[in-house]
């Protein structure tokens, strides 16, 4: 049976008004929360280290945040990662299919479908990243960052970027400094 997780809560403190509170999880434990008050954001930290951690929200004063935005993310990272998938998946591709194709006598050999998987991947990656934004947060000290998981579905992809702008729409409307491309 798997266990489902606790949402996000917020505690307000008192004459403390909440205007959003947004939750996302997502695959391979993508996990997402914020909220925005009048007095303060609330961002998604983990408690401790581990990948099964607990998360929770950690408050930060509006005094303490220096600007909200959403900015594109650079594609070479991503372009990168994608030419070594096709690289990589084409050529173990080459090399599994010349093994079956000139096989040795008596040898039985097996062929699997995981380098094309690879190399399909790395082409689809790019298609799946265009357009993607980051909700990054500056405080005077650090900042936060939100890199919405790659999506291949539309849906997943829209409710992201709603997500995003409905967060950045509450900074503007509590009078924190916001940007987006």
């Amino acid at each position: 049976m798997r266990k489902v997780p606790t949402p996000f809560c917020i505690k307000p403190e008192p004459g403390e008004e909440v205007y959003l509170l947004k939750e996302f999880r997502g695959s391979h434990g993508h996990v997402f929360g914020m909220g925005v008050s009048n007095q303060a954001v609330y961002v998604s930290a983990q408690k401790l280290a581990f990948k099964n951690g607990g998360w929770h929200l950690k408050r930060v004063p509006l005094s303490d945040i220096r600007e909200v935005s959403l900015v594109r993310q650079r594609p070479v990272y991503l372009l990168g990662i994608s030419i070594l998938m096709v690289g990589f998946g084409t050529i173990l591709s080459v090399l599994m299919m010349w093994r079956a194709l000139n096989p040795m006598p008596g040898v039985a050999y097996y062929v699997s479908g995981w380098p094309f998987a690879i190399a399909i991947g790395g082409v689809i990656i790019p298609f799946m990243a265009k357009g993607r934004r980051i909700l990054l947060v500056r405080f005077n000290r650090g900042k936060f960052k939100w890199k919405p998981q790659l999506a291949v579905d539309k849906q997943t992809r829209d409710m992201c970027g709603r997500i995003q702008n409905e967060i950045l729409d509450a900074c503007q409307r509590v009078g924190l400094s916001t940007s987006q491309p």
